[in-house]
């Protein structure tokens, strides 16, 4: 008679394992990593504030399929994070990258497991494990242009119950707002010299967007504002 029970708490511990969720306590350092392809390696540093606490941290990178893996290595791969400690993710190319003339994309993982003590082991109680992923972006050497520049230069335009942005750039953007007139629109990003089309719920009678990105560092640029063709 404890079959049901049983099914019902490895479906949960399926749905906690695989929603991206941030555990309390655990910080991550950055809400990008950006790889310098003319640096060795890119770093990521993870914070546990929990006052008593430990986790066990696993992380790995995704290709932007997010079903296979990417050519990179972290170390450490798996470890314990103390409370009130501190460890920083190394991450490294474990194969050559073919050389392109724009940005990749890739996504971080970061899985944590909280620690259990015996008397919870012995009581059946469940421990969520958390995900939660980030983007990764690999930048080419020799790059023309700055990141900073692909946003300014974001190119926009409606057409009907459509708007279609266009990213000639070198470099992904990444939107953190943007509105058309008063009305606010939902958009998430911009591949290199690619566009992106957006439902919009009405033709939106304005001549300008303006919109804000986010920078390397996770925070946000100025506002740009540009006109809006047809």
């Amino acid at each position: 008679m404890k079959t049901p029970r049983l099914i019902t708490l490895f479906t949960l511990a399926l749905i906690a394992s695989s929603t991206a969720a941030n555990a309390e306590g655990i910080q991550l350092g950055r809400t990008r990593v950006i790889y310098d392809a003319n640096k060795k390696e890119a770093s990521l540093p993870l914070i546990n504030s929990e006052k008593e606490l430990p986790w066990l941290i696993q992380s790995w990178v995704m290709n932007a399929d997010n079903k296979t893996r990417a050519p990179f290595i972290i170390t450490p791969p798996l470890f314990r994070l103390d409370p009130k400690s501190e460890q920083t993710l190394r991450i490294m190319k474990s194969e050559n990258i073919t050389q392109t003339n724009v940005e990749s994309l890739y996504y971080l993982i970061v899985r944590m497991i909280p620690a259990s003590d015996r008397q919870n082991q012995q009581s059946n109680v469940l421990n969520i494990i958390y995900k939660t992923q980030i983007k990764l972006f690999y930048r080419p050497k020799g790059l023309e242009g700055s990141a900073d520049d692909a946003c300014k230069n974001l190119h926009f335009s409606q057409s009907g119950k459509q708007l279609t942005i266009e990213n000639t750039s070198h470099f992904y953007t990444v939107f953190s707002s943007l509105t058309l007139g008063s009305s606010k629109v939902q958009a998430d990003m911009v591949a290199p010299q690619s566009s992106v089309t957006l439902p919009l719920n009405a033709p939106i009678a304005t001549s300008s967007a303006s919109w804000h990105c986010i920078n390397d560092y996770g925070g946000e640029t100025v506002a740009y504002t540009a006109a809006l063709s047809s």
